[in-house]
């Protein structure tokens, strides 16, 4: 009896050990997928997905979609039922995804988002839920050519506190000529909503989209008043490149424009082409502070068939570990983890202008319905109006019809 109990033991215990074994081959074979766009990721996010599986044991793998291609081919094998378990998610797209069912409602994950700045995880809020966690943000600044400045004995714009007229009055003066033509521009500036004119209305105390997204109303006194300052100083004052240069892009790199206003994402060409002679400063304000926002999540299909594994690397993505790796090439958005964006750029020190901006920036002035295609269009039409002699009521009057049909359609 004995010995039948003995061997009833050993087969047993064999039993659980193959049980383990099975399981353990289990989740070895078990890979989550990531879909993102960005191709200067590819190599950090393989150095991710190894702290992932130090931590966890489980693998991701990558695939990079072009951007050009990345929505339709998103949506389509989300509907199919199929699609990476996770993606990356950003504000323009988010209004569509988060009440269409495909995405994860990600409350009962728990998230500990005290690491975030709210305006970062907002737009991927609806109706209560959080359906995303932000990895990466960008918002907007001045930046100057320190030496063109000092050529021209215009003191550099401080840190914070430039006015508009401030900004005019050093573009005027920072604008050089020869034979009648302008060699050098004192300013440059785009005119579409995320850099310019979206934070140019706001800086004028105005504002031009409802609380729920349904309505844009350009036509008001502060974006009137707003558009025309810009506008002259393109048009009237000469000092201005005109946006709708092919080559506007490289006159600030290339010495031919003094100042330009252009989001974080530029940093990166502009110190390769400047170095130390680049400055950086808070935007101009007119009656207040304002700045745009815009921050790119990972969010969860809400198909996906590794739920527990998932969550553990959306808790993985709530944490500064994952933000310290993302900073050798985009910006956090783990409050902690920031800073070390800054050390890619050892020579530029007012690079907290850009964390700064959260406390007054809101995030990107989103439609709530066909957003893409109502950004689109505002981008097209402000191109348009900046286009013309001079700018009235009643052309921001038709931004907001032609704005607001295409939301209610």
């Amino acid at each position: 009896m004995k010995k039948i109990i003995g061997l009833l033991v050993l087969v047993l215990a064999l039993a659980a050990f193959a049980a383990c074994g099975n399981n353990e081959q289990e989740v070895e074979d078990i890979t989550l997928t990531l879909w993102h766009w960005d191709t200067n990721m590819q190599a950090q996010y393989e150095v991710i997905f190894e702290e992932f599986y130090r931590q966890t044991g489980y693998r991701v793998v990558q695939q990079i979609v072009p951007w050009a291609d990345y929505w339709t081919n998103l949506a389509s094998s989300l509907e199919a039922g199929e699609g990476p378990d996770i993606m990356w998610m950003d504000h323009l797209n988010a209004v569509t995804y988060m009440p269409s069912g495909l995405l994860l409602n990600l409350n009962d994950f728990y998230l500990d988002m005290s690491g975030f700045h709210r305006s970062l995880y907002d737009p991927f809020i609806y109706n209560g839920s959080l359906y995303g966690v932000a990895v990466f943000f960008d918002t907007i600044a001045l930046f100057y050519n320190k030496d063109i400045f000092d050529e021209a004995g215009v003191p550099h714009p401080p840190l914070r506190g430039w006015t508009w007229d401030d900004f005019r009055e050093a573009a005027i003066a920072l604008t050089l000529e020869s034979g009648g033509e302008v060699i050098r521009y004192g300013a440059s500036f785009q005119t579409h909503l995320q850099t310019g004119t979206n934070n140019f209305i706001r800086q004028n105390g105005g504002e031009f989209i409802n609380a729920d997204g349904s309505a844009f109303n350009f036509d008001t006194p502060e974006a009137l008043e707003a558009i025309q300052f810009w506008h002259g100083l393109i048009w009237e004052d000469g000092v201005a490149l005109n946006p709708a240069d092919p080559a506007w892009t490289n006159f600030f790199l290339n010495d031919l424009s003094a100042m330009e206003i252009h989001g974080m994402w530029r940093v990166a060409p502009k110190y390769e082409h400047l170095g130390d002679r680049l400055g950086i400063a808070h935007l101009p304000m007119r009656v207040q502070e304002a700045n745009t926002v815009h921050s790119t999540a990972h969010a969860v299909n809400a198909n996906t068939n590794h739920l527990e594994i998932v969550q553990q690397f959306m808790e993985f993505s709530t944490s500064s570990d994952l933000g310290n790796l993302f900073a050798p090439v985009l910006m956090p958005a783990h409050n902690d983890s920031q800073r070390l964006w800054f050390d890619n750029f050892p020579g530029l020190r007012t690079l907290s202008v850009f964390t700064e901006a959260l406390d007054i920036a809101r995030p990107l002035p989103v439609a709530a319905q066909n957003a893409g295609t109502v950004w689109a269009l505002i981008g097209a039409e402000l191109s348009r109006v900046y286009q013309l002699p001079e700018i009235t009521m009643e052309d921001l009057a038709e931004i907001s019809a032609n704005t607001n049909a295409v939301i209610n359609e």
